[in-house]
This record gives C-alpha cells, structure tokens and sequence, in this order.
C-alpha cells in the first residue's frame, strides 16, 4: 500500500508539470510519449513486439498522432496516414507465410485507438480555450474517481460480483459506489472552477446538472474501459502491462479508463454546455 501510494503521489505531481505546460507543445509530446508506452505494452503482452518491422511502423505512427492538428502539419497528417496504411499492407505481403490480416487488423486498430483517444485532451485545449484545462482535468478526474470511489466502496461493501470472470475484485456495489463519487467529485470541481474564475475577475456560469450528469456517465465508460483492459490481460495471460509505475502496473493499467473517458467527453462537450 505504501508503494501504491508512493507512486500515485510522484505520478499525481508529473501530471501537475505537464498540466502547467498544457497550452505548449509539451502537452503534445507527452501525449504521444503516454500512447507510445501504452502502445508498446500492448503489443508486448500480445506478442507483436517480436515482428521488429510491424511494430517500429506503428509506434512511429503512434508518437505522430497527438501532433496531427498541429499549424502547417495538415497535409503532412494525410501524408502519415496514407504511408502508414500502405505500409501495414506491404509488411502483410512480404510476410505472408507469417503475418496474417487479423494481425495486421489488431495493431492497426490499438495504434489508432489509443493515440487519438488521448488526443482528445488536445482537442480539448485547442477548442475550448479558457476552459480547456478545466475539461482536461475533468477526463482524469472521470476516470479515476470513479476507480477509486468504486475500490473503497467495493472493499467494505462490496457484496454482489460485477464481471467475475473478467475482473474478480469489481463489485456492483463499488461501481455504484464509483458512480456517486464521480458525481460528487465532478460538482465539487465545478464549483471550485466557479470560484477561481471569479478570483481571475471572470463571471462564469456553471451547469451544474448538465455537469453531474456528464460525471454520472463518465463513470459508467471509465468502468467499462476498465473491465476492457482486464479481459485484454487476462487473454493475453498476463497480470499487468507493464511495471513503469510500481504498485500500479503499466501506462495503460493507469489509462485504461482515460482512453473511454477523454473522447466521450470531449464528443459529449461539443452538444453540451458545462462552463459559460
């Protein structure tokens, strides 16, 4: 427990630096830093690290992505996606005897999948301006809180199994339980925001039950991104992603729920007004 925590807190303190820096480029490079480990675990608990040629082509592809709408960077995007289709298929004909199209499918879609959900916070940013911070914190808070939320909850009043084959420890009790404290937690810091702007000599408006509701939903996504992750583990035979964060596991162990919650709130802000 003194580990978890241990990292949780040097964690908790990295993302306070690259929030900071959201509105430069450093936010954008440590997208596509998260995606390319995340990609990498993935493909090494799948076993596609040992196709060398297959996996460099998509990890290279997966570290462009979060600067696809950068200025000036529109037409060399297309140019990426197009070499990067026509190369899968060219790797996939020179290794027919050994690289099959669900393969070629499979890293295709994790390299696409998981790039373009984080960059969602980057979409975020560049839309809404003032308030992009404050709906890129929502993504973390959405997809953590309601871990959290249902952990505690699960471990004193967890009862009745949520998904037992796929996750044994999740509870119904604590997913109801995750989905409380995402709401509360979503309207604290809603209010909160409300305050600082007010500090900043901004009169804002909060929509409080557009907002609760958007952080009702987030949990229910950020349990079925968790439970998604751990049925890709445990076909893969394996207990973790990765290691980079002790006592957590790997990248995508830590944004598995991230990569549901960010373009869902990020779709979800383009029909629903949260801050005006």
């Amino acid at each position: 427990m003194k580990q978890r925590i241990f990292t949780a807190v040097v964690g908790l303190t990295l993302l306070l630096v690259v929030l900071f820096f959201f509105d430069t480029w450093f936010f954008n490079a440590a997208i596509a830093l998260l995606s390319g480990i995340a990609v990498f675990e993935i493909f090494q608990a799948a076993g596609y690290l040992k196709n060398r040629p297959l996996s460099v082509l998509c990890l290279v592809f997966v570290l462009l992505v979060p600067f696809f709408r950068t200025p000036g960077f529109n037409l060399v995007s297309r140019i990426v996606i197009l070499v990067y289709v026509l190369g899968l298929f060219a790797i996939m004909l020179y290794q027919h005897e050994t690289t099959r199209f669900d393969t070629i499918g499979t890293v295709f879609t994790v390299s696409v999948l998981v790039p373009f959900a984080l960059s969602s916070m980057i979409y975020m940013r560049d839309q809404f301006d003032r308030d992009g911070l404050f709906y890129i914190m929502l993504v973390f808070a959405g997809a953590w809180f309601a871990d959290a939320g249902g952990y505690f909850i699960g471990r004193f009043f967890g009862r009745h199994k949520l998904a037992p084959k796929v996750s044994p420890h999740k509870t119904v009790e604590g997913a109801v339980g995750g989905v409380l404290f995402n709401i509360i937690f979503f309207l604290l810091m809603g209010l909160c925001y409300y305050f600082y702007q007010r500090q900043m000599g901004t009169a804002v408006e909060i929509h409080y039950l557009q907002l609760g509701l958007l952080g009702a939903v987030s949990a229910v996504i950020s349990i079925l991104g968790d439970l998604s992750a751990s049925l890709v583990k445990r076909q893969c035979g394996v207990k973790d992603f990765g290691t980079i964060f002790p006592g957590h596991g790997g990248v995508m162990d830590r944004f598995d729920s991230v990569l549901f919650v960010a373009p869902f709130l990020y779709v979800a802000l383009q029909a629903v007004t949260l801050v005006s």
